[in-house]
Formats: C-alpha cells, sequence, structure tokens
C-alpha cells in the first residue's frame, strides 16, 4: 500500500511540473518501454547495445524527475534533515510558508503536523494533519502522525482508530504506538499481543525500552537493562516536559520514574 501511494505522490508532483519537463518524461518513459523490450525480445546481436541504451534511458529519467521537482525537493528536504536532527523551529520555519503560499502539498502538511507535535503544539498539529488526511483520508504517513498526535493528546480511543488504519495503510511501526495505546487503555491483552508482535523489529533504542518496560509491567520478560535505558530513556524524558499539561504526559512521567527506579534496583 505504501508504494501505491508513494506512486500516487509522484502523479500528483508531476501534474504540477512545467509542460517541458512533463513532455521530456513522457518520451524518456516511451523510449525505456521501446529500449525494454529491446533488450527482451531483439535479436541476440542488438540485445546489449538495447541493455546499455535502457540504463542510460534510466539515468536520463532519474535526472528529469529532479529537475522537475526542483522547485519542491530543495525546501522540503532541507526542512526533513532540520527534522531528522531535531531542529523543529527550523523545520517550521521552512514548511509554513510553503503552506501559506498555497503549497499544500501532503507531505508538507504531514511534515508540518508532525513538527507542530514535536513542538508541543499539539493543537495545530491536529489541525494540519486531518487538513493532510482530507487530501487523502488513507495516506499512511499522515495517519500515523495523526495518531502519534492524538496519543499524546491523550484521546486514547480515537488514537486506536487511526492508528488501526495506519497499520493497514502499511505502516508496520504504528503496531509499537497501538499497543502503548492499549496499555493507556487498561486492554492488556491487546497491548500485549502488539507489543510482542513488534517487538523483534524495533530498532530505535526508544522504542525497544517501552516496549520491554510495558510488557514488563505486564508480566512480560525481564525489565529493560541500564544500557537501553541509557540510550532509550532520553526521549522519553523529553516527550514527558512536552505534553505534560495532557493526560498522556502525566502518565509517562510516572512511568520513567518506574523506570529509573528499575534500572536503581538492578544495580544494587
Amino acid at each position: 500500500m505504501t508504494l501505491i501511494h508513494l506512486m500516487r505522490d509522484l502523479i500528483r508532483d508531476i501534474r504540477a511540473w512545467d509542460s517541458a519537463s512533463r513532455v521530456a518524461l513522457m518520451i524518456a518513459l516511451v523510449l525505456c518501454v521501446g529500449f525494454g523490450l529491446a533488450a527482451a525480445f531483439a535479436p541476440v546481436m542488438w540485445r546489449q547495445p538495447a541493455i546499455i541504451g535502457l540504463v542510460g534511458l534510466i539515468i536520463v529519467t532519474q535526472l528529469i524527475l529532479l529537475w522537475g521537482n526542483r522547485g519542491m525537493v530543495a525546501p522540503y528536504t532541507q526542512a526533513q534533515r532540520h527534522y531528522m536532527h531535531g531542529e523543529f523551529e527550523k523545520t517550521r520555519n521552512i514548511l509554513e510558508p510553503l503552506r501559506d503560499c498555497g503549497n499544500t502539498d501532503i507531505r508538507v502538511l504531514t511534515l508540518l503536523g508532525n513538527t507542530y507535535r514535536q513542538l508541543g503544539m499539539l493543537d495545530e498539529s491536529e489541525v494540519i494533519l486531518r487538513c493532510a488526511l482530507d487530501k487523502e483520508s488513507l495516506h499512511p504517513f499522515p495517519l500515523y502522525g495523526f495518531g502519534r498526535t492524538l496519543l499524546s493528546k491523550g484521546n486514547y480511543h480515537e488514537a486506536v482508530i487511526v492508528l488501526e488504519k495506519a497499520i493497514r495503510a502499511g505502516t508496520t511501526v504504528a503496531q509499537f504506538d497501538l499497543g502503548e495505546v492499549y496499555y493507556r487503555l487498561g486492554q492488556w491483552q491487546q497491548a500485549q499481543t502488539h507489543l510482542q508482535a513488534i517487538k523483534p523489529s524495533l530498532q530505535e533504542p526508544y522504542r525497544a525500552l517501552m516496549a520491554d518496560y510495558l510488557l514488563y509491567r505486564l508480566g512480560i520478560g525481564m525489565p529493560p537493562t541500564p544500557a537501553l535505558v541509557r540510550e532509550g530513556l532520553p526521549f522519553w524524558e523529553e516527550s514527558a516536559k512536552r505534553f505534560q499539561a495532557t493526560p498522556y504526559g502525566i502518565v509517562l512521567a510516572e512511568d520513567i520514574l518506574a523506570i529509573q527506579t528499575l534500572t536503581e534496583e538492578r544495580k544494587t
């Protein structure tokens, strides 16, 4: 499903290109098909030249895609980089002008909505992510971001619905968040099922830490190791500060204290 959405995004981007870029892409794609057929079905003596031509056309097509997206890729990519480095104010400063000038690409809206959440602006995050979902209600990226925002606000019942849609749309990692939501709701069996299913594939220390801790609280496995606590706990401490005014932030602060207590007990 994610690949389908990516293809839809690409088609939407192409519609916004200038005419020359669209024509160039169309010609390149037609030639790619022709050379591909020649590489597969032409006499043996022509197949190698056809393969070489096909490779060259693929490179040309990639260059056309980069050129066609030149007006969007630069600021959006820059915003992504700031976001990945935790520079959320810089991300916001790039994305808000894009939104204000009418460039309401679903990627811009999703990243801006996620940025607002990271800045603790949960109401603004919810509004922007709802706008993104108005454009495409089953797109996995805004669905996941919206689910995280609802969880952060303590709107657990609605978060369950949205995160289940995100999983069906192809966002596998949302199963971790869904397990956490079920835990917050006191639905222990559902929480255990989702957390155990996703735990082997968790790579981020902060997710692995919370999964281990919640499963331990449910009577499954051992408490998190001190090493995992050192790596993963700063993320949750920042989250508790960011969302301290919400029901989620309050219980998260309690969990942090419990994790620290468990770690101290393991040292003695």
